[in-house]
């Protein structure tokens, strides 16, 4: 069966795109890797209508606040419903969230959508604290490892292999503990030091408490 990746990322291919991160990774692997695209660089009509063509898409995409890029929602609303039984989708999640419970609503839409298509649906794949993948891609090794051997498995078996959905989905809430750990290494200001090597490399860190709109 023949697959298209769509990279679902605003980024598109940047090399901060965490999107085009995962989607390099699934194929890296691969003995005959699959077509890439991203969404944001094609004309979502002309993209629709072009992976008809594919018997699978799978969309990776970042999650933000709850809710999909509008450049994939667009894309999705060119999409029509397949006259054949064989066309398959997927989605690969990618979001700042911690917990992957955040995504629930989201893979509900999906399986839906893929019902209202006429697509046999793969499943989604979520991976939640991903936002820092392309600030420090050493400190997520395990987990672009994880991607890679996914694309391996979907190439022999044609499906999200479910052990590691699983490890990728950890957690899917957290515990007591963990949550007062995390409260405490926020009142300690840990939790912004990622945040503010970005805010300091743009020269923007000693304007990150104004208020331009109040």
């Amino acid at each position: 069966m023949n697959t298209i990746i769509l990279n679902g990322s605003p980024k598109g291919n940047s090399k901060n795109s965490n999107s085009q991160i995962f989607a390099k990774e699934f194929v890296r692997n691969m003995k005959n890797p699959c077509e890439i695209k991203c969404i944001a660089k094609a004309d979502p009509r002309e993209l629709a209508k072009y992976v008809e063509s594919f018997d699978t898409i799978i969309i990776i995409l970042p999650l933000y606040i709850h809710a999909m890029p509008g450049i994939v929602m667009k894309f999705i609303e060119g999409l029509e419903p397949a006259t054949d039984e064989g066309k398959y989708i997927g989605f690969i999640v990618q979001a700042g969230f911690i917990e992957t419970a955040q995504h629930r609503f989201i893979e509900r839409y999906f399986a839906d959508l893929a019902k209202q298509l006429n697509y046999k649906y793969l499943g989604t794949v979520s991976k939640g604290e991903a936002a820092g993948i392309y600030m420090f891609p050493k400190l997520f090794r395990k987990v672009l490892k994880l991607i890679t051997e996914l694309g391996m498995a979907y190439e022999k078996n044609h499906s999200f292999d479910k052990d590691i959905v699983k490890r990728l989905g950890k957690p899917y809430e957290l515990t007591k503990f963990q949550s007062m750990i995390f409260e405490l290494a926020n009142k300690l200001g840990l939790n912004n030091v990622g945040w503010h090597r970005v805010l300091r490399k743009n020269n923007a860190l000693d304007k990150r408490l104004d208020r331009p709109f109040l």
